[in-house]
């Protein structure tokens, strides 16, 4: 696994002439100043590391734009990276100037060292444990941004445990209100900072259940209102592959709560996730009876009274191995019987968009516990179909 990260960042210097943009976004040039001054503004990378949260990694967007952060210095100190995982605690530094001794490098030796270091800032990264009970956004955030003109990377699922954004109150907030809160109480501060969020809305760990679409874009709408209400020079999302590998953290987390079912401000239903129970599959069978009507029409009905545009109906299995392979399909054919029942009981067939299975791939919550033990009740909760609404 070192060895392909190493040829990717390898690759990625190699190409760093058309990294002119992502260059501009890490660096500051001063008008003027003494030459022993760095001339490129820090990175501070926020990482709560939680065990609700994927182990922390570099995604490789930031990756690449590490790489030319680090080819642009020119002394000691230019190219330095700051990690901060929980308020008030101890953070990590590591200069990613590309250095033997006290000299910079040049030609393929300064691919090399800057390789180094950006894998042992990864391993930085995953050797984060939190320290605080709870999983802390703001504190972290409010932290990084005591270093002037820093460039800020928050890695983080954004699932915020702790006042004044507490998740676990529930899901019936409006970001803008939450933000406007945290400006008017003072709790942070962002101008001359450009914000990159990566991972938001994606969890971890074994007890933290998965989120739908809908809820993880609100968690995204969040933290970008919070962002930009805090007075920040930008606010972006950064797309991130989340770690396969577990937290190392193992300090709980509490959990929020995740509906089975999300409705608008209107009362319209945005998406839905339906069990197996509810829709009456048999074992292994793909066939909807009628008795799953019930839970079906007010699907139908909520399109039209709402003016629905577009209906996703996605199937899900849950891992018979630890594996997780849908040898049949089974997951796809469930998604396109009740895709097919919705337009038997009204639903305009034109409407529907992705119909399709996505096997174990996506489970609500892993149904092997780390010693490869089969858990039936985490098993129950991902056979499932989920329906979304698009207005």
């Amino acid at each position: 696994m070192a060895a392909g990260v190493a040829a990717v960042i390898t690759r990625t210097i190699k190409k760093v002439g058309l990294l002119a943009g992502a260059a501009v976004a890490l660096a500051t040039v001063p008008a003027c100043g003494p030459d022993t001054a760095s001339t490129l503004a820090p990175v501070v990378i926020v990482g709560p590391a939680t065990s609700a949260e994927p182990l922390p990694t570099i995604p490789k967007a930031l990756e690449s734009e590490l790489v030319s952060f680090a080819e642009q210095a020119k002394r000691a100190g230019d190219a330095m990276v700051h990690i901060v995982g929980t308020a008030g605690g101890l953070g990590i530094e590591r200069d990613l100037t590309p250095l033997r001794g006290k000299d910079v490098e040049h030609g393929s030796a300064r691919e090399r060292k800057i390789r180094e270091n950006i894998a042992a800032l990864g391993n930085d990264l995953a050797n984060l444990r939190t320290s605080a009970p709870g999983l802390d956004v703001l504190g972290p955030l409010d932290a990084a941004s005591q270093y002037p003109g820093a460039r800020i990377v928050a890695l983080s699922s954004g699932l915020s445990t702790t006042a004044p954004v507490d998740l676990t109150l529930g899901w019936n907030f409006n970001p803008a209100a939450v933000a406007e809160s945290v400006q008017r109480q003072g709790l942070l501060h962002l101008a001359g900072h450009d914000v990159t969020f990566a991972g938001i809305g994606v969890v971890g760990g074994s007890v933290q259940t998965r989120l739908p679409a809908a809820l993880r874009k609100q968690v995204q709408d969040l933290w970008i209102a919070i962002c930009q209400k805090a007075g920040a020079t930008s606010c972006r999302l950064m797309d991130s592959e989340p770690s396969t590998e577990p937290p190392r953290s193992t300090l709980p987390v509490p959990v929020v709560p995740v509906p089975t079912a999300h409705t608008d401000s209107d009362g319209c239903a945005v998406w839905q996730r339906l069990s197996d129970e509810q829709l009456h599959f048999a074992a292994n069978s793909s066939e909807v009876p009628s008795s799953a009507d019930s839970v079906l029409q007010p699907l139908v009905d909520s399109v039209k009274r709402c003016t629905a545009h577009r209906v996703e109906v996605v199937g899900h299995i849950a891992a018979t191995t630890p594996g997780g392979r849908d040898e049949s399909n089974l997951s796809g054919r469930r998604a396109e019987a009740v895709a097919a029942r919705l337009v038997a009981l009204g639903l305009p067939s034109n409407l529907l968009g992705t119909v399709a299975g996505r096997g174990a791939s996506e489970p609500v919550i892993p149904n092997y516990s780390p010693s490869g033990q089969f858990l039936e009740a985490a098993a129950a909760q991902n056979r499932r179909v989920e329906v979304e609404l698009h207005r």
